[in-house]
């Protein structure tokens, strides 16, 4: 693999901005640790609105003078403020003039752009627009499309530097489907770690706290936020390692840790070494059915795992191909067989070249007609693709897992029962009608995205292909996760058509692969895993959802 240190990296940060009513409170807030003449520390009483845009453009500011200064910041931006419309959907404001908000704008691009500037000399120029509050502001629904913004903009780039989110925010909302989407934001692989998230909060009646500065009592709801937030390094002679919660009070050096901190991250490695048995062989199991009206040699997903070696994989053959079913089965076997090397671009080009030569000796080309052959040439196959390794337990018994995907297959983790995260897609409107694909035909570009976690004997897996993924996270609050251990296949497959001729779920073809982690044996006894992981939401399938469905919606 190339050395990720050789050039600067590119980077993303996201600015999200609640445009709630409560961030048009006043609340007590010192400003970046300004002192005006008498010494005293700036605290003022302004809306949390007003604050958040000043910390924008401060960090703009700062990022922009930096790069005009001659220093390599390779860094897209986006700064997006969201609300709640009329029907109560997620509505997102660009602040960032001359933006939209699908995608980032490059630094490099602010640089020379004319910018108003604010009455006191020091202040940074206005480099947001100014949006108006009211009404209340989705959290959940809105971090979700911060990562997938973020998820997009880092397909491919695996030698990125993290990307970074910093959430401005009143406090609302911030309830278990937020924090399951902050962890699988967490979930985001580089060279250098996990996509980071950093939380600053605006309210009434709270003192100005910053990161690393909480006492033994923390309000809510920001104590829920440092299990999600990103853990900022020690600062010589300043702040220990902490938890990127403050509230109203923010320093600029927290986001500059979280972008240029930067450390190649080690591999564990061991990932093919022979194992007692990573996932539980008798739990392991594997649901397929058909689109509704088709017949069973028709279903164009496939899947393949090896429990004991701890690696599975999912593909959902694209139906405008051509042998879309023998390429789907040619990519998820070969990722099982033989775990490419996904995250070295070179690597994983060399190992799809391989597999396209397999699948066109495999389909007989010479004896083909024409028409078909003329399909082969200009379409081919192509298919979705989504591989999972666990490796070798620690001596607690906690096991590293990574994963990678090419277009909207998901990954579902389970713990006791609770969702903890998802990848690549963590809402159910994320999946489209182009998900990204690996193709037969050479001349395409095969771009995946990375995964990497921890995990403890008893999780669960699940790998869906995307009609089965969407139902589940439309879902994702009630879904009995054991259900799908010990039902029938025929009772599965009763399930989708019910759900499919209510027009609950895509009539579409369906798999689902699930795993569970087992325990590891080291020095003649049984570890259950490292009890300090922090745990999913206290909330048990039953109060979630009071129904025998195991698709069950809030």
């Amino acid at each position: 693999m190339d050395d990720p240190t050789a050039d600067a990296p590119p980077g993303c940060l996201v600015i999200l901005t609640a445009l709630s009513a409560g961030m048009g409170e006043d609340a007590r807030v010192w400003f970046a640790h300004r002192h005006p003449p008498d010494g005293d520390p700036e605290v003022r009483d302004v809306p949390g609105a007003v604050a958040a845009r000043f910390l924008a453009d401060e960090l703009i500011e700062g990022l922009v003078n930096t790069a005009a200064a001659g220093y390599p910041v390779p860094l897209d931006v986006a700064v997006l403020g969201y609300r709640a419309d009329e029907a109560g959907a997620v509505q997102f404001v660009p602040l960032l003039p001359g933006a939209d908000a699908a995608r980032p704008v490059p630094l490099a691009g602010l640089v020379d752009r004319p910018v108003d500037p604010r009455g006191r000399d020091g202040d940074p120029r206005k480099w947001t627009a100014p949006a108006g509050c009211d009404g209340t502001a989705p959290a959940a629904a809105a971090l979700a499309e911060a990562y997938r913004l973020v998820a997009v903009w880092l397909t491919g780039r695996y030698l990125a530097r993290p990307p970074v989110v910093v959430h401005l925010t009143a406090g609302e909302g911030l309830d278990a489907d937020y924090a399951r989407v902050a962890r699988s934001l967490g979930l985001l692989a580089t060279a250098y770690g996990p996509a980071r998230l950093l939380h600053v909060g605006f309210a009434p009646g709270v003192e100005p706290t910053l990161a690393g500065g909480w006492g033994d009592a923390l309000p809510g709801p920001w104590a829920g936020l440092f299990a999600v937030s990103a853990e900022l390094p020690a600062e010589d002679g300043g702040r220990p390692a902490r938890r990127a919660v403050s509230v109203n009070d923010w320093t600029l050096a927290d986001v500059w840790s979280a972008l240029f901190d930067l450390a190649p991250v080690g591999d564990p490695g061991g990932w093919a070494d022979p194992d007692a048995g990573r996932f539980d062989p008798a739990a392991a199991r594997g649901l397929w059915a058909e689109k509704m009206g088709n017949t069973p040699e028709q279903w164009e997903d496939a899947f393949a795992s090896d429990p004991a070696g701890g690696v599975a994989a999912v593909a959902d053959g694209a139906s405008t191909g051509i042998y879309c079913r023998a390429w789907a089965d040619r990519l998820a076997a070969a990722f099982v067989a033989t775990r490419p090397e996904v995250r070295d671009p070179a690597a994983l080009a060399a190992w799809v070249d391989g597999l396209r030569a397999e699948w066109r000796a495999g389909i007989d080309y010479d004896n083909l007609n024409w028409s078909k052959k003329a399909k082969v040439d200009s379409v081919g196959a192509a298919a979705t693709l989504l591989g999972l390794e666990v490796g070798p337990a620690r001596d607690d018994g906690a096991r590293p897992w990574r994963a990678a995907a090419v277009g909207d297959a998901t990954l579902f983790w389970v713990r006791g029962g609770d969702l903890v995260a998802t990848f690549p897609v963590v809402a159910a409107d994320q999946f489209g009608s182009a998900p990204l694909l690996v193709r037969s035909n050479p001349g395409y570009k095969t771009l995946p995205l990375a995964a990497a976690g921890e995990c403890r004997p008893g999780d669960r897996f699940f790998l869906a292909t995307d009609a089965v993924a969407a139902r589940l996270l439309k879902s994702a609050g009630g879904v009995d996760w054991g259900h799908f251990e010990t039902v029938d296949e025929a009772a599965w497959r009763a399930d989708l058509d019910a759900l499919r001729r209510a027009n609950d779920m895509v009539n579409d073809d369906c798999t689902l692969v699930v795993l569970a982690v087992a325990p590891s044996v080291r020095a003649g006894r049984v570890s259950d895993g490292p009890p300090s992981e922090p745990e999913p939401p206290e909330q048990t399938v039953a109060d979630a959802s009071g129904s025998d469905d195991p698709y069950a919606d809030d």
